[in-house]
Parts: C-alpha cells; structure tokens; sequence
C-alpha cells in the first residue's frame, strides 16, 4: 500500500478520493473518500466531507467525519463538526466542536 503525500503549498478544491494512504500538510475543500487512512499533518487544513478507514488529526478539520475504524485527535488539532467511528480518541488538548456517534454499524 503506497502512501501520498500533499505538501503545504498543494491546495485542492474538490474530490479527493483513492486508495492510498494520505498525509496531508496542504489544504483540502470539497469532500474526501480514502479507502485507506487520512494523516491531517500541523499546518493541514481541511473543510470537507470526510470518509476514510481511519483518520488522525494534528492540524485542522472542519466537516463531518466518518471513519470505519478510528478517528484520533492529537492535542492542538482543531476539528469542527460531527464525528462518526467505532473508536474515537480524543488527547488533552485537543479543541473539538460537535457531536460524537460511537454506536455505528459502517
């Protein structure tokens, strides 16, 4: 499984989909489906729909998010919107604006 990578000076507008692994570092507006993990880097920053296997946050997501293993928040990430997964961690720290749904069939 390769993994790609969006650099801080990429930013998309649209639909980001695939089945590689992504690290973010740059910008994303529109919606993400991965069939794989979604890394959101420091300094990533994302508005969009969010539908990955697994998802970890350090930088910025605002948008719903569904994941169908786990969605982790790491401390000093900022995620607004509603979160959707079996497992969610969430670190101290962390800033967190929604709702959680951990009861889930996905």
């Amino acid at each position: 499984m390769a993994t790609s990578t969006i650099g801080p000076g990429i930013s998309v507008n649209g639909r980001l989909s695939g089945a590689d692994d992504v690290v973010l570092f740059g910008a994303v507006e529109g919606t993400i489906t991965l069939e794989n993990s979604l890394t959101v880097e420091e300094g990533g920053r994302v508005v969009a729909d969010v539908d990955v296997s697994s998802i970890v946050i350090v930088g910025e997501v605002n948008g719903e998010v569904v994941a169908r293993d786990a969605i982790e928040l790491k401390a000093g990430c900022l995620v607004t919107g509603n979160l959707r997964a079996p497992r969610v961690i969430i670190e101290e720290g962390a800033r967190f604006k929604g709702n959680i749904d951990m009861d889930v069939q996905l």
